[in-house]
């Protein structure tokens, strides 16, 4: 990943018509009026030590990223999805998380959420992560974003992120782990949830809510000595406000989604240590029984939502494996990164 200085982010404004997109599947083109080609605006911001790269890989307007169709498409649902767009040469690519407003009724509630005035879903969480790297936590980074807008109503916006080299979303890893597909020795098991819960706690101690902190929107990859690292994505706007130290014990709702996460990949005793680390407790005192009962009920209330999830992580990781297999492996791919793990034979 680059490490240019941090400097104030370019701004990329226009109104001229678009590049029509070469085919009717994107959402924004299916429901777009008439005449909102000639109303729209559109408003990009970028980092400036990723002008270029982002230039390189067709990314550099709004018209291009939104209408975008090449690439490998890394998540999917009914009103976002999220492209892999590679670099040229040997940089890292470039993940593009599109949000679609296509209808009036949807347009009208986000402006009832305060994008009409305020910021929208991929300027919002592209200020976040620069937050949370500026607190030293380790996540994606955000390298830009962008909206298009009909009469101030925002129909699309964007989130552009640098990729982070051999990393997964853990929700993918458990799951090829538990299918056998990779090996896991208990050594390294056991420092994955260590470490796991002291990013977690380092976080929680800088005040910081990530807001929807589940295995899939937390990456792993190993370094060059086996060691586990996690980078975090999808970081979840919040109105009214983002450090939540005055609402109480918040932190339980977090460790709540990762249990909801984990609980189809782990044992209770290694929840349990989970827990012993994040709060570095050596024994079970009446707060932390508390707090244990606690999370225990929160993570009900997410278990059957967070289930759901998995099944269609599972199905799209089936999908993109049978596709890499029909293509022969070409290009890049979100595969499992070198480690500590090794295939199953």
């Amino acid at each position: 990943m680059s490490s240019a200085r941090s400097r104030s982010p370019l701004v990329v404004r226009g109104n001229a018509a678009p590049e029509r997109p070469a085919t009717d599947c994107n959402p924004l083109v299916r429901h777009r009026e008439p005449d909102e080609v000639m109303l729209h605006t559109d408003h990009m911001r970028v980092d400036p030590a990723y002008r270029e790269a982002l230039r390189a890989a067709g990314l550099d307007r709004v018209a291009h990223v939104l209408g975008r169709t090449d690439g490998r498409v890394a998540a999917w649902s009914r009103t976002t999805e999220t492209l892999y767009v590679p670099s040229p040469g040997d940089r890292p690519g470039f993940f593009v998380k599109r949000y679609y407003y296509g209808d009036w009724s949807r347009r009208l509630r986000g402006a009832l959420r305060g994008t009409f005035v305020g910021a929208h879903r991929g300027l919002a969480e592209y200020r976040l992560l620069r937050e949370m790297r500026h607190l030293g936590l380790p996540a994606v980074r955000p390298v830009a974003c962008g909206t298009r807008r009909v009469g101030h109503f925002v129909v699309a916006s964007f989130l552009v992120t640098e990729e982070v080299p051999g990393a997964r979303n853990m929700t993918s890893w458990a799951s090829d782990v538990q299918a056998g597909r990779l090996v896991l020795p208990i050594a390294t098991r056991r420092a994955i949830g260590r470490r796991l819960a002291r990013q977690v706690a380092r976080m929680h101690a800088a005040g910081f809510a990530h807001g929807q902190l589940f295995w899939r929107n937390t990456l792993i990859r190993f370094d060059l000595v086996g060691q586990p690292e996690f980078f975090f994505l999808d970081v979840r706007p919040r109105r009214g406000g983002r450090r939540m130290a005055r609402r109480p014990r918040w932190w339980l709702f977090e460790l709540a989604h990762l249990a909801a996460s984990a609980l189809p990949f782990s044992t209770r005793t290694e929840r349990l240590r989970f827990l012993h680390e994040y709060y570095g407790a050596r024994r079970l005192s009446p707060d932390f029984k508390e707090h244990y009962r606690e999370i225990d009920r929160l993570t009900r209330r997410w278990l059957a939502h967070e289930q759901k999830r998995i099944r269609m992580n599972d199905l799209f990781e089936k999908w993109n494996r049978d596709l890499l297999a029909e293509t022969g492996g070409t290009g890049k791919t979100d595969t499992p990164s070198a480690g500590p793990m090794e295939p199953h034979s």
